[in-house]
Parts: C-alpha cells; structure tokens; sequence
C-alpha cells in the first residue's frame, strides 16, 4: 500500500511559531495516505516539545524528532527507536566546551531529553539565556561531574561556524549538527549526537521498513539540520526563507505562511 513517503521539516517549514499551520497543507497531508505516502514529520524538536504543537490526531504517520535521535509512530503513539550518546561521549564533547568557555546543555535520553543539565560562564550567550527562560522548568545546573547514563546530545550555543568544524574534526565518531536558533532565528546552535543520528538516518529507517526505493522518497525543510535528508534524496526542496546556500542548492517552493506542502504537491505531481 505505501511507496513513497514525504518527510517534512516542522518549524519555519509548515509551521510558524505566530501562526501556526496553513490549513491547506494539513489538506494535502490528509489526502496523502490514498496517493500511498507515509508521512512524516522530521523536526529538530524534542518529543515533548513536538506534542506541544501537534495533536494526536495530526495527520502525520511518524515523528522523526530531535534531528532523527528518535523515531516516534504517530497512530500508535509509541516510541520505535531511540539513539544515545553514552556518558564517556558525553563527557568529553561537555570537557572540550567547558575548557573553550562554551555554554552548553546536555540532555537526558529520550523520552525525556526535554529535562537537561547546564552550565554557563562569565560571558554568556544571549541565545543560551533565552533558552534558559524558555526551558527554566526543565533545566538544572551542572555542579561538578555529569552523572553516569545516557544521554540523548549536547546542545552548544556558538558565535562561530569555525568552531563547529573544530569539534567535527576532533570528535569524529560524535555527529555534529549545525542549526538556527528557533528562538531568534539568526544565533548559530551545534548539536552533538551519537553518529548514527541525523534526520536522513530516521527517514531511511522507515523506508527500509517499507520497502520504499530512494527515488520514491520527497523530503521538504528549511535549515541546516534538514540537509542531511535534503542531500540524500534527489526530490528535495526548501521553503523561501532558507539559508540563501541552501536556496541555491534544492528547489525552492512558497513560505510557510503561503502553504509550501500545496505547492510541493503540485511541483511533485508526477510522483503523487
């Protein structure tokens, strides 16, 4: 029955934090199961924070959540596969931070990665404060050593894309993902995973489920988190108010605010 899937960024790329979802994209993802699309959502966002938008009756199939550390089954609203960092990964990727005067949090495993350790320095990272007073409910200071578990990643607030390239050469079995801020939109956000973690790696697992051939798959997002899938698949696009290296890479469709998935179905209409 299913043989293609649409894997699709959340926030900024059907989703607006002011105005919510386009009514004419939840149309097309309601018709979507009849053209034999499984559907999914890929966000950067945690699970809990993901059902903080999305009801349980959102038409969706499957969440990909926390840039593909979790796999969550949407109908059936059961987690069908988590990826961690394990403490000594975590440790030392925290270590390096600590040393360089990064601020950073680092999160518990999933489910619960939404609840997170922090720590700050003298200078501090106007991002990294508004995420505290965003998240201050979940959030505790780390005093001394990380406890010993898993944990899900670490989240670093930066000022330099060179750093991030730093890490990337000095943590090579850690995934390093570069992100925009979704609080200000513009503060530059790197997140360390264990290797196996990224968007595409979420939305392969589900194809291979299915038995969905690559040529088959449409992924659709609007940042630098998104373009592991965006790269691996060649029926890719972004939204009009992506990074401008990444308007000149993929195929561009209408603004969130101008139901991007409607245009998408229509740019898309040999394969639905």
């Amino acid at each position: 029955m299913f043989e293609k899937i649409l894997a699709v960024d959340l926030d900024g790329t059907i989703y607006s934090r002011v105005n919510g979802f386009n009514q004419a994209d939840i149309e097309v993802l309601k018709q979507l199961p009849e053209k034999g699309f499984v559907r999914v959502i890929a966000t950067g966002r945690t699970l809990k924070s993901a059902q903080r938008v999305l009801s349980s009756e959102f038409p969706i199939d499957y969440l990909v959540f926390s840039s593909g550390a979790g796999v969550f089954d949407w109908k059936q609203q059961k987690l069908v596969r988590s990826t961690h960092l394990n403490h000594s990964q975590a440790n030392d990727i925290i270590g390096f931070l600590r040393t360089n005067g990064i601020e950073f949090t680092v999160h518990e495993s999933i489910p619960d990665n939404h609840l997170y350790y922090y720590s700050s320095f003298t200078k501090k990272h106007p991002d990294f404060i508004r995420y505290l007073n965003l998240n201050v409910q979940y959030g505790n200071q780390l005093n001394g050593e990380l406890p010993q578990k898993d944990y899900t990643q670490v989240l670093a607030f930066i000022d330099d894309v060179s750093f991030l390239e730093k890490v990337r050469a000095d943590f090579r079995s850690v995934k390093v993902i570069r992100a925009t801020s979704p609080i200000d939109d513009k503060s530059i956000w790197m997140e360390c995973f264990h290797h196996e973690v990224s968007k595409a790696y979420g939305v392969q697992l589900l194809a291979d489920n299915y038995g969905i051939s690559p040529e088959n798959i449409s992924v659709v997002g609007n940042d630098y988190n998104d373009e592991d899938m965006l790269s691996k698949y060649s029926k890719s696009y972004v939204v009009e108010n992506a990074p401008a290296d990444l308007l000149r890479k993929y195929e561009v469709v209408n603004h969130v605010l101008n139901a991007p998935l409607q245009d998408w179905y229509q740019r898309f209409a040999s394969l639905v």
